[in-house]
């Protein structure tokens, strides 16, 4: 019969740096769902070392189903990405794990908001649509047809989906890029 020996207690595996910072996104993304309740979006954003964004988008427990159906609600209300900001800014719970955010947003909260709704503050938008168009002319593309905001982005996977692919992760280089 084969008899198993410990390593000695000096015996260390060998660790390198690999470069894949996949793993350890992962990992958050991992933790940050096990935290959260049901029904909950988990956005979590990894600063890139070129100043862009990679984002993952998951959803806990009933978190798909209800943020498609918020995401039907806000189109067919004419919410735009201007509510989104204010909205899932209200709902934000952020926590920092190093460098990385997370924020979880209890769907509940964001469709009640989407149900009365909630365009947020008229001044911000105005300003948010002014911010799009000088990027825009600072790139060289032209600005986005009136009123100078796009479509609500959503909270849900079908709208994710569109936009990422069948991946839950996006590098977004949001403005100047």
């Amino acid at each position: 019969m084969p008899v198993l020996t410990a390593p000695p207690a000096t015996a260390r595996p060998d660790l390198a740096p690999t470069g894949n910072r996949g793993p350890v996104e992962q990992a958050v993304v991992q933790d940050a769902l096990a935290a959260a309740g049901p029904e909950t979006l988990v956005r979590t954003d990894v600063p890139l070392p070129d100043g862009s964004v990679r984002l993952y988008a998951a959803w806990t427990d009933g978190g798909g189903p209800l943020a498609d159906h918020i995401d039907r609600v806000a189109l067919a209300r004419g919410l735009d990405a201007w509510s989104w900001v204010e909205i899932l800014t209200h709902s934000a719970r952020t926590t920092h794990r190093g460098r990385i955010e997370v924020r979880t947003h209890p769907l509940r909260q964001v469709l009640a908001d989407v149900e009365r709704g909630h365009r947020g503050n008229e001044a911000y938008r105005a300003g948010f649509a002014r911010m799009l168009a000088d990027d825009a002319e600072r790139a060289g593309r032209p600005p986005l047809p009136a009123p100078g905001i796009p479509a609500w982005p959503g909270v849900g996977p079908l709208l994710w989906h569109r936009y990422a692919g069948d991946d839950m992760v996006v590098e977004r280089h949001w403005l100047g890029g």
